[in-house]
């Protein structure tokens, strides 16, 4: 889960975008029926997009590269629309591979990354395994030994420590659901200690000046609600209401939707609405090219079919309006149906 690049004037064009479908977003604090096809939808397309079936690949200056990360992202949206338990699976047997998995962990001793290990480790607890015995390694153990006294999670590498808010975030929802409590609340003291005056989380700890980012924020309030952190998630949450509904792109407005359904409260659960119906907005439907019913775009405008990858598993992710303390892929299909024309 990366921040999405944003545009200049991108918050205007999503404004005038979104502005009748803020009327319309429906007042209920749980996603609708029409936000469950669409989750289904996507993730039948998502599922089309893995090369081989076991995996997603990004382009980057027109080369493409194997994308263990949002090959993860994809297996948590497949568990959120409970759909492709098998595209899941075959995903999670690709990366076991000894040195596939050393490239995207390191080696958990001279090279040990905090965003890949919690991603993983929470992939797999939402996949009903073992992050004790993955590939031949201790997940949990590595992602334990990469958190400091004071709960703060921190890269070893020779190439630096960019470990941030996600990472952070992730890493203290993956303790909690593995039991571990304190050191969850450690995780997730720490993250609030990086919180803005006005509730804003930032990506990256400690700068000269603190402004808050909507895709590090979301992720913060699902970290402060799985830890117990009420107050701060809800300071956050505010935030959230604040800034980033409506979104520019469907990447936030996917973790923000997630984020303010598992804050509740009416006014979060109804701007968590007006997210999912950008989302809509924002599937390809019928009307576009058959390679493309059920994806859904970065944002309006020309199809963009290298982000849509990315943005489709977020979103999907905030359609669902889930809570990744507590998701599971257990009751999923084995497979998801193309969306109907």
């Amino acid at each position: 889960m990366l921040a999405p690049l944003r545009p200049a004037g991108a918050a205007l064009l999503a404004a005038a975008l979104t502005a009748p479908l803020i009327a319309a977003a429906p007042a209920a604090a749980d996603p609708t029926a029409a936000d469950q096809r669409a989750g289904r939808d996507a993730s039948s397309w998502l599922g089309r997009q893995f090369v081989d079936g076991t995996h997603l690949q990004t382009t980057y200056d027109g080369n493409a590269y194997d994308d263990p990360g949002l090959t993860l992202d994809a297996v948590i949206a497949f568990a959120a629309s409970k759909s492709n338990r098998s595209r899941a699976t075959a995903a999670l047997t690709w990366l076991s591979d000894g040195t596939r998995l050393a490239g995207y962990l390191g080696d958990g001793d001279t090279e040990s990354y905090v965003g890949a290990h919690a991603k993983l480790v929470l992939a797999l607890q939402i996949s009903g395994r073992s992050p004790y015995r993955y590939g031949e390694r201790n997940v949990i153990g590595e992602l334990i030994a990469l958190q400091g006294n004071h709960g703060r999670f921190r890269d070893t590498s020779e190439w630096g420590d960019y470990a941030n808010a996600f990472g952070q975030s992730l890493g203290t929802i993956a303790l909690q659901r593995a039991g571990m409590t304190a050191r969850a609340w450690r995780a997730a003291g720490y993250l609030a200690t990086q919180a803005c005056a006005d509730g804003g989380v930032p990506i990256t700890f400690s700068g000269a000046t603190c402004s808050g980012d909507a895709d590090a924020t979301a992720l913060a309030v699902q970290a402060f609600a799985a830890a117990g952190y009420t107050s701060k998630a809800r300071t956050a949450a505010n935030w959230l209401r604040a800034n980033a509904v409506p979104s520019d792109n469907s990447n936030t407005a996917g973790l923000v939707a997630a984020a303010l359904e598992t804050a509740g409260g009416t006014a979060n659960t109804q701007a968590a609405a007006t997210s999912r119906a950008l989302i809509r907005h924002l599937q390809q439907g019928c009307s576009a090219p058959a390679g493309r019913r059920g994806a859904i775009a970065f944002m309006a405008g020309p199809f963009d079919k290298f982000a849509a990858p990315r943005a489709t598993a977020q979103a999907i992710v905030g359609l669902a309006g889930a809570n990744l303390a507590t998701l599971t892929a257990s009751g999923s299909t084995a497979g998801a149906a193309p969306m109907s024309c």
